[in-house]
């Protein structure tokens, strides 16, 4: 199905079916004089769309894009628990929706049904919801409310395929989303606080791949012979490092190890933050196996020499920094985590809706971006994606074609959005196109 097709069905179904099947049990619309549960969804979501601290004035503006007149303190009066659980059960709703992309971004993402980038960002709440979100605590109570957007991000065709809300002080590696059984061929990408051997041998078991970082201190065993695992790569005198390893001390599992020393000022770097982050939680000085791991990165996967090379697999992993930009998108244009509002309720009301708002913002992004040929900068598609929310209020409440204002948002962002051109390092999407563009002196 074509991509615009997708997006406008999922538009359809958010506002005109979720809308009414949420409102059932919050109970925003209880008599329907001026609001329905779809000019409601709609006016409040594209009017943070539009504007991510839109004002009581902008979002009676956007109520008029979607059919209705409503003054700005009648928008006011609106705020209250019952809205509150509207947009939090819209959110949770929209995020069983995906928009995804038929044409892979990049030839090598074409070896794998799904290339999925997990990972979590956490956002501070107020303290009155530590009851439902749990923070880390800290030093003087400091964040006690918090929550974690546990998010799935299937770099191959831009969907979501989870977010989901955790407690704040969760740690990753126990999120229920380790016991997921991917699918056949897929390819998941992790950080260190997913790293779980049991974990990574239910994904081979499944016939899926993985592609993650090792804890430094973790011991493997090559040809039957233990070994501490920076010591091992110490010992090689090599500058990469590709072989066959065993993870595990009961039952041992079988994978890849591929190492590499990085550029000695990139290692210096990381010492410096080891230590300024060391002393700061523990005032002590880290140890010295941790100060000798910086010099090294190190990854495991179950993908062979022959379906992936080292470069392929430096670079896969270093795309693993694209769900960072997707959380920093929502954060920094999204303002999801911008806690303001005279009261707990519309604090919360407001975050809910602009995460409702993120997710459409993403649909869009990808609409207009996923494709093997097109370098367009998602950020700036973010800044395009504003000036079509009000036209797309108005296709919506009038039922006119929704697609022909999709068709011209592309073509707007695929004119104006053109990522700009680096005149030193390539950036991730021109080595996903051409890993032998990697910089890396790997010796």
């Amino acid at each position: 199905m074509d991509i615009l097709i997708k997006a406008a069905n999922a538009l359809k179904s958010v506002f005109l079916v979720d809308a009414e099947t949420v409102n059932a049990e919050a109970k925003a619309v209880k008599r329907r004089r001026k609001f329905t549960p779809t000019t409601l969804a709609q006016t409040f979501i594209l009017a943070f769309l539009k504007k991510p601290n839109a004002s009581f004035e902008n979002i009676s503006t956007m109520a008029v894009a979607s059919g209705i007149e409503v003054s700005p303190q009648a928008i006011e009066q609106r705020f209250g628990p019952e809205l509150e659980q509207f947009f939090k059960l819209m959110f949770q709703s929209m995020t069983n929706h995906l928009v995804a992309s038929d044409h892979a971004l990049a030839p090598i993402l074409e070896r794998f049904s799904e290339v999925i980038l997990i990972d979590s960002s956490s956002i501070a709440l107020p303290d009155s919801q530590a009851e439902h979100y749990q923070g880390c605590g800290g030093s003087h109570d400091a964040c006690r409310s918090a929550l974690k957007l546990q998010t799935e991000f299937d770099l191959r065709s831009g969907a979501l395929r989870s977010v989901q809300v955790e407690q704040g002080r969760a740690p990753d590696g126990a999120s229920d989303r380790q016991q997921i059984v991917q699918t056949v061929g897929s390819l998941r990408i992790a950080d260190l606080g997913y790293f779980n051997v049991p974990v990574l041998k239910q994904i081979d078991q499944s016939k899926a791949y993985f592609l993650t970082r090792i804890q430094h201190h973790v011991k493997i065993f090559v040809d039957g012979v233990k070994h501490d695992l920076v010591a091992f790569l110490n010992a090689q005198e090599l500058g990469v490092v590709d072989c066959r390893i065993e993870l595990g001390v009961s039952e041992r599992f079988g994978c890849r190890l591929i190492a590499y020393r990085v550029p000695e000022e990139v290692a210096n770097r990381r010492r410096q933050k080891l230590i300024a982050t060391t002393q700061a939680k523990t005032r002590r000085q880290p140890s010295a196996a941790s100060l000798a791991a910086c010099d090294w990165e190190f990854m495991a996967t179950n993908l062979s020499v022959e379906q992936l090379s080292v470069n392929e697999a430096i670079v896969l992993y270093r795309a693993r920094w694209q769900i960072e930009l997707l959380f920093k998108r929502w954060k920094s244009q999204g303002l999801i985590a911008q806690m303001e509002g005279k009261t707990d309720v519309v604090v919360m009301t407001k975050f809910w809706i602009r995460l409702c708002a993120a997710l459409i913002q993403h649909w869009l992004s990808v609409v207009a971006a996923w494709s093997p040929t097109l370098q367009l900068s998602l950020a700036k598609v973010v800044e395009e994606i504003r000036e079509y929310a009000r036209e797309i209020a108005s296709k919506l409440s009038t039922g006119c074609n929704l697609i022909a204002t999709l068709e011209r948002f592309c073509q707007s962002a695929r004119v104006g959005c053109k990522l700009n051109r680096r005149k030193k390092k390539p950036g991730n999407l021109s080595l996903l196109r051409d890993p032998e563009c990697l910089d890396y002196v790997l010796s």
